[in-house]
C-alpha cells in the first residue's frame, strides 16, 4: 500500500473519528443501506493507520499503560544511545497511533505526537517517528485544527490523560 493511500486512510479515519455530524436527540441515525461500514472499518486494520475510536467512543479515555514500551525508553535514555531510544520513543508512538483501542482519539494522538517528536529530537534520521509525526499533523491540518504544541503534548504523554 502506498504512503498517500495510507495517508488518505487515516484522513478518512479521522473524519469518521472526529465527524463532522454525529447523531443527537430527536435524529435518525443513516439507513443501514447508506452506511458503508465494511470500507470505514477496513482501514483500521491497515497498519499505520489509526483505529477507530474508544470502544465507549469517549474521545478523553486515557492512555492504556505501555510499561515494557516505558522501559524500553528507560533504558536507552541510561544507555545514551540516541537511536535507540528514537526507536523506544517511535515503537510506542505507532502503538499509540494504531493499537491502544481503549484510548481517546484526543488523548492517544497528542501522545503519540509527544513521542514522535521526542524521537525526532533524538535522532533526526528517524524514518518511522518523521512519518507517524506527518501523519497526525497531517489529520490535523485536514481537519481545519491546530496542531497541539510541544507542551501540550507531552503533558499527555506523561499523565495518560487529556482534557480541554
Amino acid at each position: 500500500m502506498t504512503k498517500s493511500l495510507t495517508y488518505s486512510f487515516a484522513a478518512l479515519a479521522a473524519f469518521v473519528t472526529f465527524g463532522c455530524a454525529q447523531d443527537g436527540p430527536g435524529k435518525k441515525a443513516a439507513p443501514e443501506a447508506e452506511t458503508k461500514a465494511p470500507e470505514v472499518t477496513a482501514p483500521a486494520a491497515v497498519a499505520g493507520t489509526p483505529q477507530a475510536p474508544a470502544a465507549d467512543g469517549d474521545a478523553y479515555a486515557p492512555l492504556s499503560p505501555t510499561p515494557e514500551m516505558d522501559k524500553a525508553i528507560a533504558d536507552a535514555k541510561a544507555s545514551g544511545d540516541k537511536k535507540k531510544l528514537a526507536a523506544a520513543y517511535a515503537v510506542r508512538g505507532d502503538y499509540r497511533t494504531n493499537e491502544d483501542a481503549k484510548a481517546g482519539q484526543r488523548v492517544k494522538y497528542r501522545a503519540a505526537l509527544s513521542d514522535y517528536r521526542n524521537a525526532i529530537k533524538a535522532d533526526k534520521g528517524n524514518e518511522q517517528a518523521t512519518a507517524g509525526k506527518s501523519q497526525i499533523e497531517q489529520i490535523y491540518t485536514m481537519m481545519g485544527r491546530p496542531i497541539p504544541s510541544v507542551a501540550e503534548c507531552d503533558k499527555v504523554s506523561e499523565t495518560g490523560t487529556y482534557k480541554p
